[in-house]
C-alpha cells in the first residue's frame, strides 16, 4: 500500500513537472511569435510610411515641375503672343517690311518654345529611342555656351522605362541648374553598369557652391527626391571655383 501511495505520488509530481514545462514552454513560444508579430508591423509601418514619404516627395516634384511649366508658359509663351498680338493690331505691321520681319521671326520662336516646354513634359522620343539617344538629343538642344560630353563606358543595361525617365530627369535638372547657376563651360555625363548597380558621375566645371545652403533650393532637392524614389545612393561633392560632382548609384531591379 505505502509502494503505491509513492507511485501515485511520483506520478503526481512528474505530471506536475510535464505541465509545468509544457505552460512554460507555451509561454516561451507564445512571447517568441508576439515579439516577430511586433517586428512585423513594425516593420510594415516602416514600409508604410516609406509609400507615404515616397508619395509626397512625387507630389512635390509634380509641383514644382508644373510651376515651372506655368513659369515657361506665361514668360516665354505668354510674352510673345502679347508682342505678336500688338504687332498684329497694328495696322501698318504689313506694309512694313522690318515690321513684318519682326512679326515672322516670333512665329519659330514660339514654335522653339512650346516643342521645349513639350519635351520637359515627357520626352515624346523616350519609349522609342531610350535613355542613351534621348540623352544624346538633350546634349544636341542646348545652348552653345555649354561643351556636353556624355561618356558611356559600358554597354547600357536594359531598364524599366520609369527607372530610365527618372534617371532623365535627374540628368536634365543637373544640366539645367549649370546653365542656370554654374557659369560653367564644360560639363559630363559618365554612365558605366557595375552589376548588380548603375554608376553614373555628373560633373561641371564652374563656380562651385556650398551644397547645404543650395540644396534647400529646388533644384537640387528635386533631384535628391528623385533619387530617393529610386532607392539610390548619392554623394555630392563642391569645392568653390572648382565646379561640382554628383556620384550616383542605382541597384538594379
Amino acid at each position: 500500500m505505502e509502494e503505491i501511495t509513492i507511485n501515485i505520488s511520483f506520478l503526481i509530481i512528474i505530471v506536475i513537472v510535464i505541465t509545468i514545462v509544457v505552460t512554460f514552454s507555451l509561454l516561451v513560444y507564445l512571447t517568441f511569435m508576439r515579439r516577430i508579430m511586433k517586428e512585423k508591423n513594425i516593420q510594415f509601418q516602416k514600409d508604410l510610411n516609406h509609400q507615404k514619404e515616397l508619395l509626397q516627395q512625387n507630389i512635390i516634384i509634380q509641383e514644382s515641375e508644373r510651376e515651372r511649366i506655368a513659369t515657361l508658359l506665361h514668360d516665354d509663351i505668354g510674352n510673345k503672343l502679347n508682342i505678336l498680338s500688338v504687332w498684329l493690331n497694328n495696322k501698318d505691321t504689313w506694309n512694313n517690311e522690318k515690321s513684318k520681319n519682326i512679326v515672322l521671326g516670333q512665329i519659330p520662336k514660339l514654335i522653339d518654345v512650346t516643342r521645349n516646354i513639350s519635351h520637359s513634359l515627357y520626352p515624346v522620343n523616350f519609349k522609342q529611342f531610350g535613355l542613351i539617344l534621348t540623352i544624346e538629343e538633350l546634349i544636341n538642344n542646348i545652348e552653345n555656351s555649354l561643351s556636353v560630353k556624355l561618356n558611356l563606358l559600358t554597354e547600357y543595361p536594359q531598364n524599366d522605362i520609369s527607372l530610365d525617365l527618372q534617371i532623365y530627369r535627374v540628368i536634365q535638372e543637373f544640366l539645367s541648374n549649370v546653365l542656370k547657376h554654374s557659369k560653367a563651360t564644360e560639363m559630363q555625363i559618365i554612365i558605366k553598369d557595375r552589376n548588380p548597380f548603375l554608376q553614373i558621375i555628373l560633373i561641371d566645371n564652374g563656380i562651385g557652391f556650398d551644397i547645404e545652403k543650395v540644396k534647400k533650393g529646388m533644384g537640387l532637392k528635386n533631384i535628391d527626391l528623385r533619387l530617393e524614389s529610386i532607392n539610390a545612393k548619392t554623394k555630392w561633392k563642391s569645392f568653390k571655383s572648382k565646379g561640382s560632382r554628383l556620384i550616383i548609384i542605382i541597384p538594379k531591379k
